[in-house]
């Protein structure tokens, strides 16, 4: 047995730590209404609803690898502390994510902002999308007739860079954190762990190999990720649709780096010559726009717990007066029906928005 275990690779250590049982957590400690949302939505599979047979949820959780029984007592896996732990760093505190924003170009500049991030994985990826718009600057120039807001940074590109991070670390390192670095040329999102597998700098983004499949699976399922294995190549795709530069990567034995260039500013247009947002009632969604009048509501929203598509989607409803399905896709390229689907259920569920109609009619009307 102990040449067995001498024998593992590194890489052969870091895939298993997220199935590791937390000897110091027990399943009182995962967020009950979260999990039973999750099953709820896998028993709407019909290859995982002939699974179920009158399973309780205990059952279910370690038959998906979430939890461990041990000498009858159950304990979650690392895993499942991250996904839906009401705060896994209680366990696990080397999980929490560091964001700095520095003034200049390097490490030596003025710390401008900086913050901590705690709690489950898809808290701390809005957030920190967050904390970045929240940071970043944006100008507005004139575009036709209207002003266009263009961000240093795609939101899209910032959340692929994020996820990346926190799915793909490696989870045995426990002396360092997920950190992001915003500088005011670059952004750097740096995990623990280098490439894994066969995954190199030259074949990033062709070759697909997870450290962490449980994981990354589940974060699939939750919808925190798109599509599985596309993260790179829409980080590339909305860096070129912004204007900018193409993102460059870093990997040694002890971490990856993911470096975003920021988009070249222009000039703010002189403000005599600002066009005045569309009017209330237009349907043309091409013209909604994230400006001087509307930004610190989008903010706000973001504070108040909303990921960045639902604060863009409740702007375009109280500036328009409604909103449906399509609506909320136009001012949010790049997702799935599903995704929209969801956002705009969990708006109603919040109480923002107001469903009126039937599925496929139907509209929404902030309230």
């Amino acid at each position: 047995m102990a040449e067995r275990k001498t024998s593992k690779t590194k890489n052969d250590v870091a895939l298993s730590a997220e199935t590791q049982a937390s000897m110091e957590a027990g399943y009182a400690d995962l967020d009950g209404e979260k999990v039973t949302a999750y099953l709820a939505a896998l028993t709407e599979r019909a290859d995982e609803r002939a699974t179920v047979n009158g399973r309780t949820e205990e059952e279910r959780l370690e038959g998906l690898g979430l939890l461990h029984k041990e000498a009858g007592i159950i304990h979650p896996t690392v895993a499942a502390l991250l996904l839906f732990a009401r705060t896994p760093q209680r366990f696990l505190p080397h999980t929490s994510l560091k964001l700095a924003r520095f003034k200049g170009h390097d490490l030596d500049g003025m710390i401008l902002d900086r913050q901590e991030l705690f709690g489950p994985l898809d808290q701390i990826i809005e957030h920190a999308a967050g904390f970045v718009a929240r940071n970043m600057r944006v100008t507005s120039p004139i575009k036709g007739l209207y002003r266009e807001d263009q961000p240093e940074y795609p939101l899209v590109a910032v959340r692929e860079a994020i996820t990346n991070a926190v799915a793909h670390r490696d989870y045995t390192i426990t002396g360092q954190k997920v950190t992001l670095r915003l500088f005011d040329d670059r952004l750097e999102v740096e995990s623990p762990g280098g490439l894994a597998g066969p995954v190199t700098l030259e074949n990033l983004g062709q070759k697909r190999y997870s450290r962490n499949p449980l994981l990354a699976r589940i974060m699939y399922e939750l919808r925190l990720v798109e599509e599985m294995g596309t993260g790179i190549r829409r980080m590339r795709r909305v860096l070129a649709e912004l204007g900018s530069g193409t993102p460059t990567f870093y990997s040694d034995e002890s971490s990856f780096t993911a470096v975003l260039p920021a988009r070249p500013m222009e000039p703010e247009p002189e403000r005599e010559t600002v066009v005045s947002s569309p009017v209330r009632g237009i349907a043309d969604t091409s013209l909604f726009e994230i400006n001087e009048t509307n930004r610190a509501d989008y903010f706000a929203l973001l504070k108040s717990g909303l990921n960045e598509r639902q604060a863009r989607g409740l702007l375009y409803a109280h500036e328009r007066g409604r909103l449906t399905n399509k609506d909320y896709r136009a001012v949010n390229p790049d997702i799935t029906d599903e995704t929209a689907r969801l956002d705009l259920l969990s708006l109603v569920d919040k109480g923002h928005l107001l469903r009126i109609g039937d599925k496929k009619g139907a509209s929404y009307l902030p309230r």
